[in-house]
């Protein structure tokens, strides 16, 4: 749609191309809200208010969503965000998007525009259009940051405290020596969870044999490592992170164990 847009600008034989991208720009900053919070997530927020007739959220809503998810403004303050900033910035936001609307409507202001006038509002509207993708973005990466801080010490806790199929699947007994988590981000904020992103390294002994088969050496115990990847979902609470939370089963990469890098397409 973006490329679309550009080519309606470009088409100098079409006497409405400003107004075409104009058209064409804000229902692109419509499609992308849309992705980033659709209706049913919203509507699912404990801050959701139904303030339309027909019962749908409205662009202040959706920005809203798109930045913080299901976080309501009494947890967001008191983790120390400004509200008024925030606010201060949604209605900036519509004012970006309100603004297009006023070359969408065909009359004689707006009418088969000079070079000059083409040039210097399409140039605004493609600024208004970076600004409102960046703000949207830097906010959630505001509030992604800060509960990055929180969640690291839990998350090995929970890494240590959970069973792995897959390398059970090695030998009929293991043992997890140590964990290291080397990446985790929050991926997502939606309306009733917190997402995070975690991979690393399992370091763990399998132990072949009974105890006493392994104690005469008759038995084998093999140190080794493998790498995993998982996702923890914590509930959104003030708490964060909190003991409510669900996390789903670990994809422990053993396939050079089995000298197939190919072996999890082949199962």
């Amino acid at each position: 749609m973006f490329e679309a847009s550009l080519a309606s600008l470009n088409d100098k034989t079409n006497k409405l191309r400003y107004n075409n991208f104009a058209y064409s720009i804000r229902e692109l900053s419509r499609h992308f809200l849309y992705s980033l919070s659709p209706e049913e997530k919203v509507k699912k927020c404990v801050w959701y208010k139904t303030v339309t007739t027909d019962g749908k959220p409205t662009r202040a809503q959706r920005i809203k969503y798109a930045i913080h998810g299901g976080i309501s403004d009494e947890i967001l303050e008191k983790w120390g965000f400004d509200l008024d900033e925030l606010k201060d910035q949604v209605k900036t936001l519509l004012e970006n998007i309100n603004s297009l609307s006023k070359y969408t409507h065909i009359n004689e202001d707006v009418f088969d525009l000079k070079e000059l006038e083409i040039e210097k509002n399409s140039k605004r509207v493609l600024e208004s259009f970076q600004m409102f993708v960046e703000t949207i973005d830097a906010y959630k990466n505001d509030i992604k940051q800060f509960l990055d801080g929180h969640i690291e010490e839990h998350m090995i806790y929970s890494v240590v405290t959970t069973f792995f199929e897959n390398v059970d699947a090695l030998a009929p007994h293991h043992s997890l020596n140590y964990s290291e988590v080397t990446d985790y981000e929050i991926s997502e904020i939606n309306d009733e969870e917190i997402i995070v992103d975690v991979s690393g390294y399992l370091h763990v002994t399998l132990e072949y044999g009974s105890r006493k088969e392994r104690e005469e050496r008759d038995g084998l115990d093999l140190e080794e490592s493998f790498t995993f990847k998982t996702k923890i979902k914590y509930e959104i609470s003030e708490d964060f992170p909190s003991d409510k939370h669900e996390i789903e089963d670990y994809d422990v990469d053993v396939s050079d164990w089995y000298g197939d890098n190919d072996y999890y397409d082949e199962v």
